[in-house]
């Protein structure tokens, strides 16, 4: 019962340890975001002052400048903007953008609607056959098979995003007559915005199944000639138990480097599909903000991005600790 009693304190002690370092975390990446936006010239002064130069209105610059600053808040001190800024996002206050003047969450939800709608079918069917297959490849005995999965996981990886994209736009989707020609206005929730999406998830799940078999395949060759294996393979045990024993021992490591991986891949691909296929998702919106100066978005958004790949930091640390009791303990169970 002591034993019992000191792991789970250790368990909690962990846990929170953890969450306090990924909320620290959050604000930091946050407020370098703000740093860089605040602290550069904004292009949108020089824009404005050259248009009404050229209109020949040199006379009114400074006062349309003064009225552009006021109306960003860019007319009061750097650390005052900061501190209002730091409470407003505590309060979940987002302030609204500079160039719709919608709500930047309401824009954020929206975003995240389109993004969610193509990247999660497409990391859970990568993930799934990515480990199901590189799990194969290290316990099958055929050479032929394991040339091939590695061939296809070369390509997966070798071949752009943004290429394949590209490609089914211009060369694939001009042939299908069911493709609907742009994104409707009723995507995710139709079926036409639906059958829309699909290439994206699609390109998504290959990459992601690249990297998931990369690290599946390593992680079971490690363990593919281990006594354990042998002794259930001795014994008749079918392939897929094998698989799953194995899975179960390299759970930790295979968690620790597919996750990582896994947020490098999804950032990138969301900003490069969305431009491709023109979905308002998070990276479009991103990348539109950053294009216009919209300082609000362009901070809601990064707090998205750190959120996302700071919690799934935070649910690795759990999950290892779940899976391994060894990890977290300060030697309570000594």
């Amino acid at each position: 019962m002591f034993l019992t009693v000191n792991v789970i304190v250790s368990r909690i002690r962990t846990f929170f340890s953890h969450g306090i370092f990924a909320v620290l975390g959050v604000y930091a990446v946050v407020t370098l975001a703000f740093a860089i936006v605040a602290l550069t010239p904004d292009p949108g002064e020089a824009f404005l002052a050259h248009n009404l130069a050229r209109q020949g209105q040199a006379d009114k610059i400074e006062a349309k400048l003064q009225a552009y600053r006021a109306a960003r808040n860019l007319d009061q001190p750097v650390t005052t903007r900061y501190i209002r800024w730091l409470v407003d996002i505590t309060v979940l206050d987002w302030g609204r953008s500079f160039a719709t003047g919608r709500p930047v969450l309401s824009m954020v939800g929206g975003g995240l609607t389109y993004t969610l709608s193509y990247v999660v079918p497409g990391v859970v069917l990568g993930t799934l056959g990515g480990i199901w297959a590189g799990l194969k490849g290290a316990l099958d005995s055929d050479s032929r098979s394991r040339r091939g999965l590695s061939l296809v996981s070369y390509v997966a990886f070798g071949v752009p995003s943004f290429w394949i994209a590209a490609v089914f736009l211009v060369a694939i989707a001009p042939t299908i007559s069911w493709f609907p020609d742009r994104l409707p206005a009723d995507a995710p929730f139709s079926l036409a915005g639906a059958l829309f999406l699909v290439p994206p998830a699609l390109i998504v799940g290959a990459n992601v199944f690249a990297g998931q078999l990369r690290y599946a395949r390593t992680k079971g060759r490690e363990y593919a000639l281990s006594d354990f294996v042998r002794q259930h393979r001795a014994i008749g045990v079918s392939r897929l138990r094998v698989m799953w024993y194995v899975l179960r021992v390299a759970a930790v490591p295979l968690l620790a480097v597919s996750l990582a991986d896994l947020i490098a891949i999804l950032v990138v691909n969301v900003f490069v599909i969305e431009f491709v296929f023109n979905i308002p998702g998070i990276g479009f919106l991103t990348y539109e903000a950053i294009l216009d100066r919209d300082m609000p978005v362009v901070l809601g958004m990064t707090m998205v991005v750190a959120l996302t790949g700071i919690g799934v930091n935070f649910f690795q640390e759990v999950a290892n600790a779940a899976l391994d009791p060894r990890i977290g303990d300060d030697g309570g169970s000594a």
